[in-house]
């Protein structure tokens, strides 16, 4: 089901200066948000447990990754940026999506997943790693044109001012997608305990960054499916 809510570190990225640091983002003006988060906000997953948990033929199962980024809408030439991306279990289906003249950035903070996310990068001509830090992905300034969030926000620490950065990286427009578990659901997989977030808190959350509710998806049972555009300044 969709509904369409507009109806009703160093970088090494091919085409945007391989090898170099990406340039500090026009912060621009102040963002007034005061909104506080009063919730719980989970520790970083643990990679350790990564290859029986991300990468199994059940989760292909209930996750759908197929169907996601045929939801994306994603077109060649795009520039996607993967944020918090674990092991990259996303990377192949995205970087078919904006085929070999787009480019797909693993964002990731902990160090663990750096080696298995650069040996996807290898393989997939199109993908390229960076390094951020939980309050700044340091990706390329005014270049992305989606943001995907898959099961990572419950763990952003200040997802308000977050959420404000990655408006600084991205295009005129850009979009972001979050997907995650929501313990109001009832869905399978079950929301693991002190791993999810409100649907209606990441609403809120996301509109006092600036960003607009535009789509809702609702084909994973567990988990809720949203997608936002940038708010014009």
């Amino acid at each position: 089901m969709f509904v369409s809510l507009t109806s009703i570190p160093l970088l090494f990225y091919p085409g945007l200066g391989c090898g170099h640091r990406a340039p500090p983002p026009d912060t621009g003006p102040a963002m007034p948000h005061g909104f506080v988060v009063a919730r719980p906000v989970a520790p970083l997953y643990d990679p350790g447990r990564a290859a029986t948990e991300l990468e199994t033929k059940d989760r292909d199962r209930w996750q759908q990754p197929v169907r996601i980024v045929e939801a994306l809408n994603l077109t060649k030439g795009q520039t996607v940026a993967d944020i918090g991306s674990g092991s990259g279990y996303l990377l192949p289906y995205l970087s078919r999506a904006v085929g070999p003249k787009g480019t797909v950035i693993a964002e990731e903070v902990q160090d663990a997943f750096m080696a298995p996310l650069r040996e996807r990068a290898k393989k997939l001509h199109n993908v390229c790693v960076a390094l951020g830090t939980e309050a700044d992905p340091k990706l390329p300034s005014h270049k992305v044109d989606l943001f995907i969030m898959l099961t990572v926000y419950h763990e952003v620490d200040h997802p308000v001012d977050f959420l404000t950065t990655l408006r600084k990286y991205g295009k005129p427009g850009a979009r972001m997608a979050v997907i995650d578990f929501d313990a109001n659901r009832k869905g399978d997989p079950a929301a693991p305990a002190g791993h999810e977030v409100s649907e209606s808190a990441v609403i809120l959350e996301a509109k006092s960054a600036g960003w607009e509710l535009e789509e809702r998806h609702e084909f994973i049972s567990s988990q809720f499916f949203l997608i936002f555009r940038a708010a014009k300044r």
